[in-house]
Formats: structure tokens, sequence, C-alpha cells
């Protein structure tokens, strides 16, 4: 920087160019005190002498002169100029004095042979203060602070040294030109800024006598000093010079924003970074609270680290928002030694190596070995731990050895381990963590089997994947994919086992696992080893089903397989194989399959109008057409008269009413149940008032009218409706004399309202209950059971205007049954009832006689029916007898005996889940094998008794 005479003021109070320089015609007006005034008069003295000859020959102060005479020093008080000088010292001694400077308390002087003398001043005289002995050679020139606490020197190499007489310290200064310097001058208001001038060009220093590093001068700027300007004091950054035109005030351009008014961040941002590099930490900080900027308080924070000002750095590190960091600080905010509070500075700014210095100087050099310790430096750590005796000496040696183990020296490292485990006895942490370190040294070493046994020893799931690790690294596969299978990781195990082409190993593991990624890998492995039916196997496993497609209508040849596979899994790209395969081929229909399976329908559609598939397109297509293709498929099949394929395709598109419509239309009986099954499907009152009014108007056979509405009241779950068409056509079978017929439709019925949770209605579960009464009579017969067969013959004869077909074999059966039975009363009465002219003469020749007889003569007596408790109210009632005169319940029949049910004894059929007797339940099955009401078949094993309140 250039200070040049454009930018100063003459005399004449012409204004300036630059705000850091001024000039006054007065004396001084920016100075102020008895410093300013004797540096002035010394300057003024010093250019006098220097005419003279006499230059640095005489020094003086408010109290004291001081007089340097051929090497010698006289001391004179102002105040008595009467009495003679004293020599200093006063009992001789130096006679190589060659400069002096005075301060207002202590007089300092240096000589030829490099020492620096100070005295102390008080009104009795000069008092020998310090000595300090510099010994790279004489001292030529000095300047002391005002305060005497410090001072600069020229030796005779023409090098400068800052001393500060408190630490004893001598600091060089950085000089560009040595040899060359006129003059120093100290900050009167700043005591670590100084200035050092020659002509044309000033240096401005800042002194750090407080630093991490250690006491250091830095020079802060250069700058060009018009030559005919002499400087005479230095006072808050102004330089006081004399020159040509009288007196002139320049601002170093260190302080140029510390000097002015700020008026926008950008020079708060310069004043800040003056305040730093002066390091007036406060005012910086100060700077910091209006710049509101990360980078400035960190920074900031830094500068006072390094000047290890931790006031400031705590305040700028809570300013800074750096947790980390001020919970770092605070733990240093009452260390109070110099030396151990450097050590943590240096370690938090990552200079490790300093701070170790600065701990092992400390009271607490324990703190270097945690520092190393924390920053798992575990060699330094182990070295100072054992200069030391530390305490962490055992503590470390552990990480040490684990340190060894990754360096490679594996034999230094198990040395350790063992130590460990030989003094591990009552310490199983220890035990284990020395097995560990041994297990994997041993292996390192070539003991592979003792480093496995002991890995497995330790039941410890990171050391088998170290160990496999290791082995893997020693292209040990197997070894360690027996460790991966122990640690768990079953997929890493099967890959080395692949990789080692050991595959009977790997086959075994793979269950274990569900990855498709390693199956992929083993089937990948099985096919470079030709070996292409596992292979195959393992792409399915692993779900890849297009290279399973690809061997199987490859190399396998096994198309079926293939097509097997692309049907099962859909897969998009195994379908597309296999299209083109069929195409090849000439398998059309296969190929319209696949095609429709990759979503291709116009493809697959050219295709099969091609080869005349449509059929095949139409059945693949269904599923995934949309409704658009759905309905030209439709108006296709519609156009060919095919109106079962039209039909389904006008649903699928929507347009369920034309659907209808062509059902309705088509004129088969068919037809008429696939319409029912759309309407339930659809649930549309619309398409349902359209088809009932269809049923409705159908005067044709009546019978399958009743089927067609039971049907539809079926799917449209109306209940009601559906019981009376049931019924209707139980009694139109009943008339025709098909009783299997009517009692199937009945059971079918009452299944689905069982299976609904729905009320069965007493009508037809009456009717189920007459119809199962004579279906049963047989198997009754072949059981032997003529009783029972009489009971429900009897019931039957007495509702006989049920069975119109077959009045006079009914009746015949009942005479026969109850008269073999014993039940002759009720023979004789209803042999009295064929005796009638309406039946009479339908009475087959092999049962006329013993009927007749039976009429003339008569027996009367009969046992009373056997009683059995009603499973409601538990009074006795005979036990073929349905209806409680107690409770007036309806009860439950047994669909083995025809007897009403009782509590304690009744299961039902695991697959009609109709009620039985227990007993008479097993009975039946163990002969019959099958269920007398649906006819499946049953086990014995699978009949339980069941509580009657859960029937």
């Amino acid at each position: 920087m250039s200070l040049d005479s454009k930018s100063r003021m003459s005399s004449r109070n012409e204004p300036i160019s630059e705000p850091t320089i001024a000039r006054t015609t007065s004396t001084f007006d920016l100075l102020n005190g008895w410093t300013t005034s004797l540096v002035l008069n010394d300057a003024r003295s010093g250019m006098a002498d220097e005419e003279r000859g006499e230059a640095s020959k005489k020094k003086r102060n408010e109290n004291f002169q001081v007089v340097l005479v051929h090497g010698s020093l006289e001391l004179q008080k102002l105040a008595y100029p009467e009495y003679p000088a004293k020599k200093i010292p006063e009992k001789g001694g130096y006679t190589d004095i060659t400069c002096v400077d005075l301060t207002p308390e202590i007089l300092v002087f240096g000589t030829e042979r490099g020492t620096l003398v100070y005295y102390f001043l008080d009104e009795t005289g000069a008092c020998l203060a310090y000595e300090y002995c510099h010994c790279d050679g004489g001292i030529t020139r000095l300047w002391a602070h005002s305060d005497g606490t410090r001072l600069l020197f020229e030796d005779d190499r023409s090098s400068i040294y800052l001393h500060n007489p408190f630490n004893d310290q001598a600091v060089l200064v950085p000089v560009y030109e040595p040899g060359k310097i006129d003059l120093a001058l100290w900050d009167a208001s700043d005591a670590l800024v100084f200035v050092l001038w020659k002509v044309g060009q000033v240096f401005v220093y800042i002194y750090a006598p407080i630093d991490i590093h250690c006491p250091r001068v830095t020079l802060l700027q250069a700058a060009v000093l018009p030559s005919d300007l002499r400087p005479v004091a230095l006072r808050k950054g102004s330089l006081s010079c004399h020159g040509e035109d009288g007196q002139e005030s320049v601002i170093l351009p260190t302080h140029t924003w510390c000097k002015k008014i700020v008026h926008n961040p950008k020079q708060v941002r310069q004043r800040f970074e003056e305040h730093l590099a002066l390091l007036h930490l406060e005012e910086a900080f100060a700077d910091a609270v209006i710049l509101k900027n990360a980078e400035a308080w960190e920074m900031l924070t830094s500068k006072a680290l390094e000047h290890m000002n931790m006031e400031v750095a705590i305040k700028a590190c809570q300013q800074s928002g750096n947790i980390q960091l001020l919970t770092s600080l605070r733990q240093l905010d009452n260390v109070e030694e110099l030396l151990l509070l450097r050590g943590h500075i240096l370690s938090i700014l990552q200079e490790f190596d300093a701070a170790q210095d600065s701990f092992l100087k400390s009271t607490r050099p324990e703190a270097a070995v945690e520092m190393r310790r924390d920053l798992e430096h575990w060699d330094q750590a182990m070295t100072l731990a054992k200069e030391l005796k530390s305490p962490l000496e055992f503590e470390i040696s552990k990480h040490y050895a684990q340190m060894l183990e990754k360096l490679g020296d594996h034999r230094q490292a198990l040395s350790y381990y063992e130590d460990f485990l030989n003094s591990s006895k009552e310490d199983p942490e220890l035990r284990a963590f020395a097995q560990s370190g041994i297990a994997r040294t041993c292996i390192r070493l070539g003991d592979i089997w003792k480093g496995k046994h002991l890995a497995s020893e330790c039941h410890d799931s990171l050391l088998y994947r170290e160990c496999a690790r290791i082995l893997e690294g020693l292209n040990l596969q197997e070894d360690a994919a027996e460790l991966y299978v122990q640690d768990g990781q079953i997929e890493k195990a099967i890959l080395m086992y692949i990789e080692i082409k050991n595959f009977s190993k790997a086959q075994s593991l793979l269950k274990r696992v569900d990855s498709p990624k390693t199956y992929v890998a083993f089937a990948r492995a099985l096919e470079a080893e030709r070996k292409l039916a596992d292979a195959a196997a393992a792409y399915v496993a692993a779900e890849d089903y297009e290279n399973a497609v690809k061997l199987y209508l490859g190399p396998l040849k096994n198309p079926t397989e293939a097509f097997s596979i692309v049907r099962k899994t859909k897969s998009m790209e195994a379908a597309s194989l296999a299209s083109r395969y069929c195409k090849n081929k000439g398998d059309y229909v296969n190929a319209i399959e696949f095609l429709v399976l990759q979503k291709r329908t116009k493809e697959a559609s050219e295709l099969a109008q091609q080869q005349g598939k449509m059929d095949v397109y139409t059945e693949r297509v269904a599923e995934v057409a949309s409704k658009e293709e759905c309905l030209k498929l439709g108006k296709y099949y519609e156009a060919m008269g095919n109106f079962e394929k039209a039909t389904a395709m006008f649903e699928r598109c929507g347009d369920s009413k034309h659907a209808l419509k062509l059902y309705l239309s088509w004129g088969i009986p068919e037809a008429i149940g696939q319409a029912i099954n759309m309407v339930g499907r659809q649930k549309d009152d619309g398409l349902t008032n359209q088809l009932l009014e269809f049923l409705a108007g159908d005067t044709e056979g009546s019978y399958n009218t009743q089927q067609h509405l039971f049907r539809l009241h079926m799917v449209l779950g109306n209940h009601e409706a559906a019981t009376k068409a049931a019924l209707l056509i139980a009694k139109n079978e009943q008339e025709m004399g098909n009783y299997k017929n009517a009692h199937q439709q009945l059971l079918d019925f009452c299944k689905v309202m069982k299976s609904e949770n729905k009320y069965i209605p007493y009508d037809l579960s009456k009717q189920l209950m007459l119809l199962h009464s004579y279906t049963l009579v047989k198997t009754l017969i072949r059981l032997g059971d003529h009783r029972s067969c009489a009971r429900l013959l009897i019931r039957v004869a007495r509702h006989i205007s049920n069975f119109p077909a077959h009045v006079v074999p009914i009746l015949i059966s009942t005479v026969i049954e109850c008269h073999r039975s014993g039940l002759k009363k009720t023979a004789f009465e209803y042999a009295t009832m064929l005796m009638r002219p309406e039946y009479r003469t339908q009475i087959t020749s092999a049962y006329k006689r013993r009927i007749e007889s039976i009429v003339r003569k008569p027996e009367k007596t009969e046992e009373d029916e056997s009683l059995t408790p009603c499973p409601f109210c538990s009074l006795d009632i005979p036990e073929t007898q349905l209806e409680c005169p107690s409770c007036r319940n309806y009860l439950p029949f047994c669909i083995a005996s025809g007897r009403h049910l009782i509590s304690g004894n009744s299961t039902r059929c695991p697959a009609c889940k109709f009620p039985a007797l227990l007993t008479e339940f097993t009975r039946l099955i163990a002969a019959e094998k099958t269920c007398p009401m649906c006819h499946e078949e049953v086990a014995v094993d699978d009949i339980v008794e069941q509580p009657f309140s859960l029937l």
C-alpha cells in the first residue's frame, strides 16, 4: 500500500483523497500525554544530534536523563542538575554499552557482548532489575515500550528481535531487508502493535505474547510512506510524522476501518477482519454480532482459541451454534494451567503432536495418554502409557493388540491375546476378547483348525463373521462357508459353495433361504456346468421364469413343462418366449394363448382370424379384454349365430340387457339357466323384472317354469319365494312318483339355508321329513329293523295324499310291516282301507289273500309305542312323535331312524350336518357306509357326540 503525497493534507487544510491520512498544522493534536511529548522531543533532539554525529547518545524522561559516553552511562536527575551524574552501573563492569532507552520507570541498555540490562527507576535512583543474554551477537540498537514490559532490539547481524522480560523470550521479527531499518515505534495505546520504518516504507507488526504454539511476531502489512516524512509517534494506528511541510498524521493501512464509522455490512466485515488481525477480539465480537454470519463466528472462535482467550471463544461458539465444540470448550472453562489448556485447545484444533508435547510439559501428563486413547492412536498411546506407568496401560494394551492385528503383526498380537487369556480367569468378558483375538490371529498364522475351533467355542456372531472374512481372504472358501453357516449367513455360504462348485452343500442349504438372487446364482452355476435340468428347476425356484422356459424350450426340449410354467406364473418374458416358439412350430392355439397373456391382444386377434381360431382367442382374452374388445367379439358371435359366446361377451362389456335378450331368444333350455345366473350376478331390478315377466308368460311346461323360478329366487337371495317354489317342485315330483328327486330338491334347498344361517320353514322341513321317512324304509328293511320300518310307514300312510302315485303299494307295505312287527290293530286299520273299491282292484295277487285274511280275522291288540323324553322339556312322548304336546316344539328327527332326538344321545352327519341319534346313526353307518340323507360316505370314526343345544 502506498502512502504518497497525494494522500496527505497540507498546512492550508487542503482536502484529502484518502480517509486514512490526516495532516494538522498544530502540534500533534491527535497525541496527548508525556509519552508523545517525550517521543517528539527525542525525535527533534535526535535529528539535531544526528547533525552533530551524536544520535542515540542521550535519552530523557520527566525525571531523568541518561547519556551514553564511551561505552558507559551517566544518569542525571533533572530536578537536581547541580548534583553530579551517577554512573550506571555504579560499580562499573560494563564498558561496551552500545545503546540505551528510557521509559518513565525503566532504564534499559544493550552491550556489544549481547547483554540486555534492565534498571528500575525511582526517587532514589536506579536499581538493577533484570539481565538477558542474547547469544547471537552484540546489540546495536533498541526501542523500549513506554511501560517497559517489552522492547525491540537489533543485533550486530542486523536482525531485529522483540524481547519480553516477563517470559525471558526474544522473538525474531521478520524483516524483508535486514540492516535497513531506520526506526521502530510502539503504538502508545496498543502494547501489541509496533512499526518498523525505513525511508519510504513502513512495516506494521502485531505481537502475540499468548499463542497456542509460541509467542510470535507477525507482519500485518507493509506500506509506502513518502520519503520526506519521518515517523515520530504512533497511537491507535495513527502515525505522526515530521516532514518538510510540518507535522502530519498518517493512518496505517491495518487500521483503516478501525478509525471509521461504518455504514454497511461490507464495511463491518472489513472492520471485523482488521480487529481480528490486531487481536482486538472483544471489538471483533461486537462486529460479528452485527454481521450475524456463521463464517464470522467460526473465524472469531478459531482466532480466540489460537490465542487462548477462552471467554471470547465460548461466547463466539455459542453464537455459531456449534454445540459439539461448545461442549468441549465449556469443559475447559475451569482449566487454569496454561500448558494443560494449551494442550486441550491444540487437541480440539487437531494438532495432536503439539498437544501431546504441551500435555507432557504440564502437571498432568496423563492427559496425553487419554488424548491418544480417545483418538485411537494406540501405538503412541501404548508408548506413553508405558513411559508414564499409566493406569490406562492395560486398557490401551487391548486396543494396541487389535491395532497390531490390523497392521499385520499377527504374531506380536497373538502374544498379547495369550497374555490376556492367562489373566482372564475371573473375567469372562476379557476371556471372550482374548479367545476372539487368538482365533483370528491363529487363522492368519496358518493354524486354521485351532482358529475355527476357538471361534466355534465363543458362539459370537461377529467373530464368526470376522474369521470367515479372513478365511475368504486366504482363499479358503469352504472353511469360510462353514463359519458363515454358523453365523446364520446362509446366502453367503451358498454363494461360496457355488464358487468352489460344491453344489451338493449349496443345494442342501438352499431350502433355508428364500432369496431369488441366491437361487439364480445357483442356477447359473449349474447351467455353466451343463446340469440343465437342475438349472431349470433352480431358475423356477428363483422365480427367473424366463431362463427356466428358455432351457425347457431349448436344450431340454420339454415344451410341455415350459408352457406349464408360463400358465402358472403369468411371466411376460417367459410368455414371449413361448409365443414365439409356438408360432415357429405352427402351434397357433398356444401361440394365441401366450400372446393374450402378454396383453398383445391385437396381434393375438389377427393371428386367430388368420388361422380360424377365434374361439380360442375369445376363450383366452375374455378375462383381460377391454369393454370395446368384448363388444366387438359379442357382435361377431351374434352375427355368427353363436349366442353362447355372444351373450358372455355382451355381459362382459356391460351390455347385460342385450345379453338377456339373446338368452331369452336363444331357444334352448340351458339358455334360461344361464340367463338366471347372469341376473343373479348383476342384481339389476330391470333385468330381474324382464326375466320374471318372461317366466310368467311361459305357458309350456309349468314344472320347468317352477324350476327356473326357484333358481332365480335362490340367486337373488329371495328365500321366501324360493321356499314356495321348492315346495311346488317337490310336490310335482311327488305327484309323478319321483320321490328321490323331490327329496334331493328339498335337501339341496335346506343345505343352502343352513349355509346362510337361515331358518328352514316348518312346511319345508315337514315335507322333507315325510319324504325321508319313505326313502329310509328300504334301508331299515335291509338292516332287519322292521319295527322302526313299520313306524315310518305308519307316518307316511297318515299323509298318503302326498304320495298319490303309490297309494296302494305304500298301504300294502304298511299292512305287511305292521303285521310282522306285532302292530296288528294298525295292520287291520290299513288292510280295511285297502278293501275299498278304489284300491282293492290295484292289490297284486301276491298280497291280496293275505290282506283279506287280516280283514276277515282281525286281531286288534298291539303294544304301545316306546316313550322317550322330549329334548326340550323332557316329557316322555312316543319315540316317533315329532311334536311335543307340552312345550309345543317341533322336534328334530333322526335321519337314521325317523325318531325324535333326545338329549345325551345326539350327533349330526359330518357331510350334510343333519341331526341323528348317536347310537342309531353309528349302527347304520357301520352297515351302509353312507348317510341316508345326503348319501355321502361317512366314516364311523368321524361320528362324534354333540350337545343337542348345538344342533
